[in-house]
């Protein structure tokens, strides 16, 4: 369930030239078979490292990433995720008492990361949810808590006077989470190297449907447009950005048409792996043209047995006509094989 919400947050459109990194806290009311704290951390969108608290570890994803953070840090890390797991236990009792919810499954949840632009632009956010519903978000820049419900009032008050916590997450944001991305993208530069997409354009079967899919492509962020004649196209379906099993991503894009229209179909695709746009086109194919052009081979074909068939008896009567047979050998031809078989 947790990963199916990570995703959503996570297939969301990004700038083409952005890297990011994520962490995901969510903790929730006991429930049988599933850790009731849980924190995801991603790169670009890859998986790296989780820690439930089933396990009570911190568990790396990639091999790299345990490298770039060192085993002092690493155990650092250990430490301050199960800090978190406590603090969070203890929110979501605190919140369940507060909204007057002593039943039910409830879930508190905290994303929190930062993003580096090519051009060295960054930027960091944290916020919190519960339920599915934000209720506080952190404004770095007058370092102040936002909240959008009624009952956070009152928390975000308490928050917006620890100025040294603030002060602390703004630092985070701003500094650290920066440095430990770049880290982890010098690290994990040959996992996360970028791959440019492979497109394919074609007709669903004999539906009247076009379906242009685009997979094997890192990072994730890509732009891909359906056009008539060069008119970009708005009624479409798609299956949104999805990831593959060797950390690549895919999208598939379908449109409907008419058979019988003479316009040009075109699948155009932006992505940071291409040197340019790439514009593939439908081209028509008729099934007619497959049983014609076998026909016709078939014809070459037989052409040429009779062409060495005749040859061959040819030969023959001469070699009878002279009285010439040094071998004692019956040979014969094989229609529609230009190699010929002797026996005794």
């Amino acid at each position: 369930m947790i990963g199916l919400l990570v995703l959503g947050l996570l297939c969301g459109k990004l700038c083409a030239d952005t890297h990011s990194l994520r962490y995901f806290f969510t903790a929730m009311t006991p429930v049988s078979a599933f850790p009731q704290f849980v924190i995801v951390g991603y790169v670009d969108g890859v998986q790296f490292v989780t820690y439930d608290s089933d396990q009570k570890n911190l568990i790396p994803q990639e091999q790299w990433m345990v490298a770039s953070e060192g085993p002092e840090a690493w155990k650092r890390k250990l430490s301050l995720a199960r800090e978190q797991e406590r603090n969070f236990k203890n929110a979501v009792l605190s919140l369940k008492s507060r909204n007057n919810q002593t039943i039910g499954i409830h879930t508190y949840q905290m994303m929190t990361g930062c993003d580096l632009s090519d051009d060295g632009m960054t930027s960091g956010f944290n916020q919190y949810g519960w339920d599915g519903q934000d209720i506080l978000s952190l404004d770095k820049n007058h370092m102040v808590w936002v909240t959008p419900v009624s009952w956070g009032e009152s928390i975000k008050n308490r928050w917006d006077q620890d100025v040294v916590d603030n002060q602390r997450w703004k630092h985070y944001l701003d500094v650290e989470c920066v440095d430990w991305l770049k880290r982890y993208l010098e690290y994990g530069q040959r996992q996360l190297k970028v791959v440019p997409p492979d497109v394919s354009f074609t007709r669903l079967g004999d539906s009247n449907w076009l379906s242009c899919l685009v997979t094997g492509f890192y990072p994730q962020a890509i732009e891909v447009t359906l056009r008539r004649d060069g008119v970009l196209i708005n009624e479409i379906l798609s299956t949104g950005i999805l990831p593959n099993h060797n950390r690549t991503y895919q999208i598939r894009k379908w449109v409907g048409f008419n058979p019988e229209d003479q316009a040009e179909y075109s699948c155009q695709v932006e992505h940071s792996g291409l040197e340019e746009t790439l514009v593939v086109i439908y081209v028509p194919t008729s099934h007619s043209q497959v049983p014609m052009t076998v026909g016709i081979l078939l014809g070459v074909l037989g052409i040429v047995a009779l062409a060495v068939a005749a040859v061959f008896i040819y030969k023959k009567k001469e070699e009878v006509k002279n009285g010439y047979d040094p071998t004692n050998m019956t040979c014969y031809v094989l229609a529609g094989n230009p190699d010929f078989h002797c026996s005794k």
